[in-house]
């Protein structure tokens, strides 16, 4: 019993494949790394939603990488989030260094790293916010002023997106965020960087960005752990140039 119970708060498990070793077991990890990036680089959506901020990501969203967020997430393993908080930490540092007004903000005014709010229904049903320890970890390593603002809220419910394509994405992500109105006042002419655990078709950074700029944002830009790349055939819509 005792063990049962260890095991509920320490999982000894691989997320992925169940086998003996927590978080991830060394195969799983290795399955991992192949969806990573030698560097974090910018991934544009194709076609690119209107309003979509430039957004830098670490990986590519899809097998192994695409799991472990998924069982940190939605299948309680929340032991994988020091293995998924560095990932975004990458992207968000390099994000903020190739943007002139967000490394003039960390040592300024302050930047404002803004996580997508989500659905009311996601957190009833997960019972937490998981990005939210994933952005704080993040914040936590960029050199000069910069905090996590959950300035962001929904403005009615939308439907779970997995099962949308691109247009049905856009559509159901469209009005649907604010910034709240105590808030604005930090917004207005700050600099935002809106981050999310993974892209696929870009709509709901862009809708983020939409409220943000909205509010008086002067600038957002954005950055994930992962995005989806386009393949032949048709599926998955996004591409990474080379930064």
């Amino acid at each position: 019993m005792l063990s049962d119970l260890v095991d509920l708060v320490i999982p000894a498990t691989c997320a992925l494949c169940h086998r003996p070793g927590a978080p991830l077991c060394r195969g799983c990890r290795e399955a991992v790394a192949r969806c990573l990036h030698a560097s974090a680089r910018p991934a544009v959506p194709s076609p690119p939603p209107p309003g979509i901020p430039s957004c830098w990501v670490t990986g590519e969203a899809s097998g192994a990488l695409r799991a472990v967020v998924t069982a940190y997430k939605d299948e309680g393993r929340r032991d994988l989030a020091k293995v998924l908080a560095p990932w975004l930490a990458q992207a968000l540092r390099t994000a903020v260094g190739a943007d002139a007004a967000a490394r003039e903000s960390l040592r300024g005014r302050g930047l404002l790293v803004v996580p997508v709010p989500g659905s009311p229904r996601a957190r009833r049903r997960r019972g937490d916010v998981p990005l939210r320890p994933l952005v704080s970890a993040a914040v936590a390593t960029l050199a000069g002023r910069a905090c996590v603002a959950d300035v962001l809220v929904a403005t009615r419910t939308t439907l779970d997106q997995s099962t949308l394509d691109a247009v049905e994405r856009a559509a159901n992500q469209a009005g649907a965020t604010t910034v709240r109105s105590r808030q604005r006042g930090a917004v207005e002419g700050g600099v935002c960087v809106v981050v999310d655990d993974l892209v696929t078709t870009g709509a709901t950074l862009a809708e983020a960005a939409r409220a943000l700029r909205e509010a008086g944002a002067r600038s957002v830009l954005a950055a994930a752990i992962g995005a989806t790349t386009r393949r032949s055939g048709g599926g998955p819509t996004l591409r990474h140039p080379r930064p």
